[in-house]
């Protein structure tokens, strides 16, 4: 079996010197990637154009480049990008293609596929792709094609209970049920037994104690706004917010320079990915503060290290609750009390680290979600032939 991933920008994941982009669509395929990768699978991943060679193997997967992401009139490339993509896919010569969570290719991606005999997958990220105009962030004539993508998919994939019923309401469309992956750190961690370590070297140089810990995009849907204000309204308390540039740089530029001015902020526009996880271990919990999410990455990047999650309202299929691995405020204010009383009882954090490990482990270990795919694609290509 050959499987291709679809990614204009993961090629960050595989050189970063060139370009700098993290997200939590492009961390999935690539564990997926380096999962099937262990188990004999030959995988490739078509990536943007960022002045490489047309086709390059880094770590065992072959890139191959198609249009440059970002650039330009989106109308105006739209020919020469489908152009782009369809020769990539044509070089790749995959049984199976993923793509996940951007809407805007769907439905090109799943005709290629076609045309070339191939099968076509798609895996649903951020809860708007559930509506056939994404609730008015897929523009006509991608939102049409979007939706021939999505009944044309030889398989789609939701990562909640609730994408999965949304599907079927909005779409008509079974899809299969595969949670989110990670790789589990070993060893058992539980954050209230000892302090975030000292040792950790901030942009400035000096030791740090990460704190309370935002991680994402600066974008309206994130608002990083409000991780700045709850650092304003406790300046006793330290924290760490990563994050930049998303498609509105004037937004993000001013949220950017907000957060420098802030004494108990650390801000940090960009950490690679693969250094990401020394921030995660030292807080002692991750803030949310979208309106707007399908399954945070960084909740499960968290939960690995034992680390809670507060949030104001994403708890997807109410994990949170559940299993009392994270506190749900619903506004604002109930936020700054759960910070407050999250670092005051050490007792409570202990045995959310607890739960959040356990959870995590029993239900999003990348070898078990990997092995789902895989199961998935065989079945997709043996009804195919």
């Amino acid at each position: 079996m050959k499987v291709c991933f679809f990614s204009p920008t993961a090629y960050s994941y595989f050189r970063p010197d060139r370009t700098a982009w993290a997200g939590g669509a492009e961390t999935q395929q690539l564990l997926l990637a380096n999962h099937m990768k262990a188990k004999g699978i030959h995988v490739s991943f078509i990536v943007g154009d960022y002045g490489q060679d047309e086709v390059e193997t880094v770590d065992g997967i072959m890139l191959i480049k198609s249009f440059t992401p970002f650039k330009g009139n989106r109308k105006l490339r739209f020919v020469p990008d489908m152009i782009r993509i369809r020769r990539a896919m044509k070089i790749a010569d995959a049984d199976i293609y993923n793509q996940r969570s951007t809407a805007f290719f769907t439905g090109q991606l799943a005709r290629f596929a076609s045309d070339l005999g191939k099968a076509f997958t798609f895996s649903l990220g951020i809860d708007y792709n559930c509506y056939p105009d994404g609730r008015g962030a897929i523009p006509w004539p991608i939102s049409f094609l979007y939706r021939y993508g999505i009944r044309t998919a030889d398989a789609v994939i939701s990562q909640t209970e609730k994408q999965r019923r949304l599907m079927l309401e909005n779409f008509g469309r079974e899809t299969a049920l595969i949670r989110n992956g990670i790789e589990i750190p070993s060893g058992d961690r539980t954050r209230a037994d000892a302090e975030p370590p000292q040792s950790l070297p901030n942009a400035r140089g000096r030791a740090r104690d990460p704190g309370f810990l935002w991680v994402g995009r600066f974008q309206g849907t994130k608002r990083p706004n409000l991780a700045l204000d709850l650092a304003r309204s406790l300046p006793d308390e330290r924290f760490t917010v990563i994050g930049g540039y998303a498609g509105d740089e004037r937004y993000a530029s001013a949220i950017a320079e907000v957060a420098k001015r802030i004494p108990n902020v650390e801000y940090i526009p960009f950490v690679p990915p693969p250094e990401m996880d020394e921030y995660y271990r030292g807080a002692c919990a991750l803030l949310n503060t979208s309106t707007l999410e399908g399954f945070p990455n960084t909740y499960l990047h968290a939960w690995a290290h034992g680390v809670p999650v507060i949030t104001i309202e994403i708890d997807p299929d109410g994990i949170l609750e559940k299993n009392g691995i994270g506190i749900v405020t619903g506004t604002f204010e109930g936020l700054v009390e759960a910070v407050r009383s999250i670092r005051a009882d050490r007792t409570m954090r202990s045995e959310m680290s607890a739960r959040a490990i356990r959870y995590v482990r029993a239900n999003h270990d990348i070898r078990d979600r990997g092995d789902d795919y895989l199961r998935l694609f065989e079945s997709v290509l043996s009804r195919s032939r």
